[in-house]
C-alpha cells in the first residue's frame, strides 16, 4: 500500500502529518460529531494543499530561473518559462500531494476506531497517536537517509517525534 511519503518531496508529507495532527488536536470531541471533525480536517488540509501548490508555481517561477529541458520534473516545470497556467499549477499540485496523503492514515484510524466501538474522544486520541507514529517513521527515513543506525537511529526517530508527541500533549491539555 502506498504511504504518504511515496511521491513528491518529503516535506509536503511531513507538514501534512503536523497539519493532521494539529488540527486533531484542536477539535473537541465534546463540541463536534466526528463526521465535522474529518471534514473540518479534510477541508482545511486541502485548502492549504492548494495554497502550496499555488506558493510553489508562484514561488518557484520567481527564483529558480531556466532549468534544463530534458524532462518535466517539477524543478524543471517550474523553470521553464513555456510550462506556465493550468500545467505549472498541475505540476506544483501534484508535488504537494502527499501534503493530503499524510492526513489518509490518521483519519482512517479515527473513523475505523469508531466504527468498532470507540468514543470519539478515544478515536480521535488514537489519530493522534497515529501522527505521532508517522513522525517517527519521517525520523526513521531521514536517520537512514543520513546513514544512522542503531541506538542513534533511534534516538534521532524519537526525537522527530517529539512534535507530535507535544501536540498531543496540548490536546489532552485543552481538553
Amino acid at each position: 500500500m502506498a504511504g504518504p511519503w511515496d511521491a513528491g518531496r518529503p516535506e509536503h508529507g511531513i507538514y501534512g502529518t503536523v497539519l493532521t495532527a494539529g488540527l486533531l488536536a484542536a477539535q473537541d470531541p465534546r463540541d463536534y460529531p466526528l463526521t465535522d471533525i474529518v471534514v473540518d480536517v479534510l477541508v482545511t488540509v486541502t485548502v492549504f494543499w492548494l495554497a502550496h501548490g499555488y506558493a510553489h508555481a508562484i514561488g518557484h517561477r520567481l527564483s529558480a530561473g531556466r532549468g534544463p529541458d530534458n524532462g518535466l520534473t517539477p524543478a524543471d516545470a517550474y523553470a521553464d518559462p513555456e510550462i506556465r497556467g493550468p500545467r505549472l499549477a498541475w505540476v506544483a499540485l501534484v508535488e504537494s500531494w502527499p501534503l493530503v496523503r499524510a492526513s489518509i492514515i490518521p483519519l482512517g484510524v479515527l473513523v475505523l476506531a469508531r466504527l468498532v466501538g470507540a468514543s470519539v474522544d478515544d478515536a480521535q486520541e488514537a489519530a493522534l497517536w497515529t501522527c505521532v507514529a508517522l513522525l517517527a517513521l519521517w525520523g526513521l527515513r531521514a536517520g537512514r537517509a543520513a546513514g544512522l543506525d542503531g541506538w542513534r537511529l533511534a534516538r534521532y526517530a524519537t526525537g522527530s517525534s517529539l512534535l507530535g508527541l507535544i501536540l498531543v500533549a496540548l490536546e489532552v491539555l485543552i481538553h
